[in-house]
C-alpha cells in the first residue's frame, strides 16, 4: 500500500529551509577570525615590571617598542627596542647642610628574534620563541658638598666633589614563552616569561676631590675598575605588551 502524497504546502518546506540556510553558511565562511595571525604587521608598546617590591619599583618602568612581522600563519619575526632615561637633580640649601646631587640613568637595548604560535581558542594564543641582542647601561652620580675640618687647630671649610660612572655593555640570548589575548580584531595584549643568559662588561670610573677653600689647594683621587661576568636568570614576567595589528 502506497503512502498518501504530501500536501503541496509541505513539499515546499525543504526548499525553504535550504534557502534560509544559505545566508548562514555564507556568514560562517566569511566571518573574520579573532587571531592576529591574519595581520602582517603588529606594533606594540612594552613594559617590564619588577615583581620584587611591585608597587615601589614599578613607578618608572623601562618601556619600549616591539614590532612583529607575521611570516607564516603560526610564525613571526620580532624586532624590539627598550629605552629608559632618568635624570634627577637636587640643589643644596642656602645653609649647605645637605649636598647638591645630579643623577643620570640611561638604559638602551636592541634585539631581534622569532616566535612560533599555537592557537588555544579563538582569542587565546600561546607562543614560544628566542630573542638575541645587546644593550648599554649607564649610571652617573655627581655629588658636591661643603665640609668643615680642622688643620693645625684652625677651622677650615672644604669643597668635596665626587663623580662616579657605572657603564655596562652586554649581549644576551633570551628563550621565551608567552600567551596573548585578542581584545579586538586589531588589538591584543600579551605577557612573556623568559630566561636570560648574558655576557656583561662593566667599567666603574670614580673621581673625587677635596678643595681647601681658603687656599684653593686640591687633593684628588681617580679609580677605574673593570669586570666581566656571565649570568643566567629567570624573569617570571619579563615583558607585558599591548599590540596593534595592521596589514
Amino acid at each position: 500500500m502506497k503512502a498518501p502524497p504530501l500536501p503541496r504546502s509541505l513539499r515546499r518546506w525543504p526548499l525553504l529551509l535550504a534557502a534560509a540556510a544559505l545566508p548562514l553558511a555564507a556568514t560562517a565562511q566569511t566571518a573574520p577570525p579573532d587571531s592576529a595571525a591574519t595581520y602582517k604587521h603588529q606594533l606594540g608598546l612594552t613594559a617590564s615590571p619588577v615583581l620584587d617590591g611591585f608597587f615601589k619599583n614599578n613607578r618608572s618602568l623601562p618601556v619600549g617598542l616591539l614590532y612583529k612581522r607575521q611570516t607564516k600563519p603560526n610564525q613571526a619575526l620580532r624586532l624590539g627596542l627598550v629605552l629608559n632615561q632618568n635624570y634627577a637633580r637636587q640643589k643644596s640649601n642656602p645653609f649647605a647642610t645637605n649636598p647638591a646631587t645630579r643623577r643620570n640613568i640611561l638604559d638602551l637595548q636592541l634585539y631581534v628574534g622569532r616566535e612560533w604560535q599555537c592557537p588555544l581558542t579563538r582569542r587565546w594564543v600561546a607562543y614560544a620563541g628566542l630573542d638575541a641582542g645587546g644593550g648599554y647601561d649607564r649610571f652617573r652620580n655627581q655629588t658636591e658638598d661643603i665640609r668643615d675640618g680642622q688643620i693645625d687647630t684652625f677651622s677650615e671649610s672644604f669643597l668635596y666633589q665626587d663623580n662616579v660612572i657605572f657603564a655596562t655593555y652586554h649581549i644576551f640570548i633570551r628563550p621565551l614563552v608567552g600567551v596573548r589575548y585578542q581584545l579586538h580584531n586589531h588589538l591584543y595584549i600579551s605577557a612573556e616569561t623568559n630566561i636570560i643568559s648574558q655576557y656583561s662588561n662593566l667599567k666603574v670610573d670614580a673621581k673625587n676631590s677635596l678643595t681647601r677653600i681658603s687656599t684653593g689647594e686640591v687633593s684628588s683621587a681617580h679609580t677605574i675598575i673593570k669586570n666581566s661576568s656571565i649570568s643566567t636568570f629567570l624573569r617570571a614576567i619579563g615583558q607585558v605588551t599591548l599590540h596593534y595589528c595592521f596589514k
